[in-house]
């Protein structure tokens, strides 16, 4: 699952990028009645949380809300997006060393994280010890059947910051490439699974150009017209996982 070129960051999801934004934090919110409710706050942690552009969106299903982070920069934004409202913590924390107690809270989400993170066993694993038994980690990723890998690749000393067709399908290649993971179906549920998660459920999101529609020059924007009917290939077995840029899996933790 390691990849030889060190994980790039994220970045951030900008702000106009509403309907990816929507499509991930609809997902995550419709887990939230599998979580056993009891009098204790209802608390939310969203792992790489940015600019919080996402976290927002979820956030008012909850009582306290976590954003942690490693891009100062993106923090900073986040922070000054909810003007100091009270229940929102915005810490500059990484995946790999979550510095709260564990079994603190019942919702955990990272959406586009997990590629990038350094260590990727040891970020599951605290997700994991930070979760509530009966708890909810919600995660999405890039999933290995899309054709394209769209966070470029290191081949020696030359980086190729831009889209290249079929890496994704050459995986020892991807790995020593690569600036950021895919993951199959079968290897999250292993890494989850295996540290006592239970799969709730998986969906994929297909492309909404919004980050082309932002970019003149960009080869995206000649194909945007296909984004409706993208939209109907993510309810259609087989051909979703094809179309979907990303994989949306929620997990469960065991009683």
């Amino acid at each position: 699952m390691e990849i030889q070129n060190t994980p790039v960051l994220g970045g951030t999801a900008p702000r106009h990028a509403t309907r990816t934004a929507q499509r991930l934090a609809n997902f995550a919110l419709g887990w939230l009645d599998s979580i056993p409710r009891n009098s204790e706050c209802l608390r939310y942690l969203d792992v790489g949380c940015g600019n919080g552009f996402i976290t927002e969106l979820v956030a008012p299903s909850f009582d306290e809300v976590v954003g942690i982070d490693m891009e100062e920069e993106r923090l900073e934004d986040f922070r000054a997006h909810v003007n100091g409202k009270p229940n929102f913590q915005i810490l500059l924390m990484s995946a790999a060393r979550v510095e709260f107690p564990s079994e603190f809270f019942p919702f955990i989400t990272a959406f586009e994280v997990l590629e990038h993170v350094p260590d990727l066993d040891t970020s599951v694993r605290e997700m994991v010890r930070v979760c509530r038994q009966g708890g909810v980690i919600v995660v999405s990723v890039p999933q290995v059947w899309f054709p394209f890998e769209n966070h470029g690749a290191q081949i020696g000393d030359k980086v190729y910051a831009r889209k290249i067709p079929f890496l994704p399908y050459l995986r020892p290649l991807h790995r020593k490439w690569s600036l950021a993971r895919v993951f199959s179906s079968a290897e999250m549920d292993r890494l989850f699974l295996s540290n006592g998660m239970e799969l709730l459920g998986t969906s994929y999101a297909t492309p909404q150009f919004e980050r082309a529609a932002a970019q003149a020059n960009a080869w995206e924007r000649k194909v945007a017209f296909l984004r409706d009917m993208l939209n109907r290939c993510e309810n259609i077995p087989g051909l979703r996982a094809l179309v979907g840029v990303s994989m949306l899996k929620a997990y469960q933790k065991l009683l």
